[in-house]
C-alpha cells in the first residue's frame, strides 16, 4: 500500500484501524483484479454489522475505490456477515469478496493482545483475510 494513500484514510477515518486497513487492501484487490476505474468505474455494496469496528472497513473502502456516499456508488447493507460486491460499471463484471468469521474473530484477538496499531499493520500484510467468493461477467 501507497504510504501516502494510507495517510489519507487515516486522516478521512481518524485513526488507524485494522477493518479500515481491511477495506483499503479488499478495494485495492478489486480494483485491480475487476480493471476498474477508481472513482466513476466501481460501485461497491457492502453487507457488514452497521456499527463499528466493521463498519469501519466501508471508510478504508471508499478510500481505495474511490466510491462515495455523494456520487451514490457506494451503499451499506446491514448483515451479520462481511461480503462486499463490486461491480466494474464499464464493463458489467462483477467480483464478491467475503471476510469469514474466523478472520473477524483473529482481527479482535489482534486488538486485544497487541493493540490497535499493530493489529492495523496486520490486517494490511496479513494474507488469508478473504476470499473471492463470486467473480462473472453480467
Amino acid at each position: 500500500m501507497d504510504k501516502r494513500a494510507l495517510e489519507a484514510a487515516i486522516e478521512f477515518h481518524g485513526h488507524f484501524g485494522p477493518f479500515l486497513a481491511l477495506g483499503l487492501r479488499l478495494g485495492e484487490f478489486a480494483l485491480t483484479k475487476l480493471k476498474a476505474r477508481k472513482h466513476f468505474g466501481i460501485k461497491v455494496s457492502v453487507h457488514c454489522p452497521p456499527n463499528p469496528p466493521p463498519s469501519c472497513l466501508v471508510d478504508g473502502l471508499q478510500i481505495s475505490t474511490g466510491a462515495t456516499y455523494g456520487k451514490r456508488n457506494i451503499e451499506l447493507v446491514p448483515s451479520d456477515e462481511i461480503v462486499v460486491r463490486f461491480v466494474n460499471t464499464d464493463t458489467g463484471e462483477k467480483l464478491t469478496l467475503q471476510v469469514p468469521q474466523q478472520v473477524r474473530e483473529q482481527i479482535s484477538t489482534w486488538l486485544k493482545e497487541l493493540g490497535e496499531h499493530e493489529a492495523s499493520r496486520r490486517a494490511l500484510e496479513a494474507e488469508g483475510l478473504f476470499e473471492v467468493i463470486e467473480s462473472a461477467h453480467s
